[in-house]
């Protein structure tokens, strides 16, 4: 049975024979989620977890993360001791300054020679370790946030994709954030593991979702990497070659008979929790989709500065006077708010490729923004799993109804006022779109 684990829940064995802390249970398939509005321990949940796995890992075994940034020491820390027991440690980070902490003490433990075993890796300036590409004044970069154990507590091929940025800000502890641990699915490991090495071979390739590394299904999952290029003559905003887009255009609103709207007509439930959505035409078809039966809500994190942000969000609160009411838009404004979510992640429950009943989640570092689809080095990893799409519907639930959230409805307009004195003491690297 798939068992997982919930913000703050970090299941621990028992004790080890003699003296020493408790050792971490051995991993299985589930979801590890933050609560930026909690207690230290389950702000810190995702760091507290991946600690765990890395403090897990065997000599000999091998850990390999690419990430956007580091901010914080936690993390880097257990990736020092690992390398100092004996486990071949390789990181990425986009591009960053290699005397900075806690930069520094990686590149003094495991120096940059990527010939050896254990290694630390920066992209080049201004561009991606595959994506380089310019969109306006937006560059590429490795958006990244994966962690891949060969070995730790007990189980191999373990992937945990990640939300978060390693950072106390709110792109990390102080936002609502989400990991996915895959545990054994060696067809899925394998695919990452391979796009780590493209990673680390820095060679240029902006229709990498097309001709670089193929989607890739194996059992109940599958891994989409990027960039991904607009067709050919067509604008880089065009809806085509675009993932999320396909999905919902193999959305149907009706036909289930279990899941969905549980008020007995059973509609397809579309739920969308981003940082940004950017790409204007995803929201207008989330709009669409509601109009046609669906229920779609959404969370995000807001920027009234962005114009194709500004655009997206009406399109969502277009006005309609059809039954369905609109989509449900709950939303955290970048100014002044000291909470976001940061989460990225779709769930659809319902019919999907004419198949009803289906509950799947979509989880990664990909925004639905342009830089995210067209540009950067990222991940989105899809998972047909019950157990894991209850944790994330659970969870999603918990931010729309978080206090401090606001929110907006059918012909409204969405206000970034401000509600709150607090202001955040740290500056998040910037996520461009």
């Amino acid at each position: 049975m798939i068992s997982f684990l919930l913000a703050g829940a970090s299941v621990l064995a028992g004790l080890s024979v003699g003296v020493g802390p408790a050792r971490a249970a051995t991993p299985t398939t589930g979801a590890v989620f933050n609560n930026p509005l909690g207690t230290a321990a389950e702000q810190q949940a995702i760091q507290t977890r991946l600690v765990e796995l890395i403090d897990g890992t065997p000599t000999g075994s091998r850990i390999r993360m690419a990430m956007f940034y580091a901010g914080d020491t936690p993390v880097p820390d257990a990736l020092v001791r690992a390398k100092g027991r004996g486990v071949n440690v390789q990181v990425i980070f986009d591009y960053n300054d290699p005397a900075a902490a806690p930069y520094a003490s990686l590149v003094t433990a495991l120096g940059t020679d990527l010939g050896a075993a254990s290694w630390i890796l920066f992209c080049p300036q201004g561009r991606g370790c595959i994506g380089n590409r310019t969109l306006g004044d937006v560059t590429s970069l490795n958006h990244n946030k994966f962690f891949l154990f060969s070995s730790t507590l007990g189980a191999t091929n373990v992937v945990v994709q990640s939300t978060a940025n390693l950072y106390r800000g709110r792109d990390g502890l102080r936002g609502w954030n989400a990991a996915l641990v895959l545990v054994g699915n060696t067809g899925i490991y394998n695919a990452y593991s391979g796009y780590f090495d493209d990673l680390k071979g820095r060679k240029v390739n902006n229709n990498y979702y097309d001709t670089g590394r193929a989607p890739v299904t194996s059992g109940n999952a599958k891994i989409h990497f990027y960039p991904r290029q607009e067709s050919n003559g067509q604008p880089y905003n065009d809806p085509n070659e675009d993932t999320v887009m396909t999905a919902l255009n193999n959305v149907a609103c009706t036909g289930n008979t279990r899941v969905g709207t549980q008020d007995g007509t059973y509609r397809t439930i579309i739920r969308v929790n981003q940082t940004f959505i950017s790409r204007t035409y995803l929201a207008s078809k989330l709009w669409d989709l509601d109009n046609q039966g669906c229920y779609v809500e959404v969370v995000e994190r807001y920027d009234p500065s962005s114009s194709s942000e500004v655009t997206s969000m009406k399109n969502l609160l277009r006005s309609t006077s059809s039954g369905y009411g609109g989509p449900v838009v709950r939303y955290y404004c970048k100014d002044p708010d000291p909470v976001w979510t940061h989460s990225k992640y779709l769930q659809i429950e319902g019919k999907y490729y004419g198949v009803p009943d289906r509950t799947i989640t979509y989880v990664g570092s990909h925004n639905l923004s342009y830089n995210s689809l067209r540009q950067a080095d990222e991940t989105m990893l899809q998972l047909e799993d019950t157990a894991v799409f209850e944790a994330f519907r659970a969870n999603f639930r918990t931010v729309r109804d978080a206090p401090g959230i606001r929110s907006a409805a059918n012909g409204g307009t969405a206000s970034c006022a401000a509600t709150s004195t607090l202001r955040p003491d740290y500056q998040e690297r910037p996520e461009l779109g």
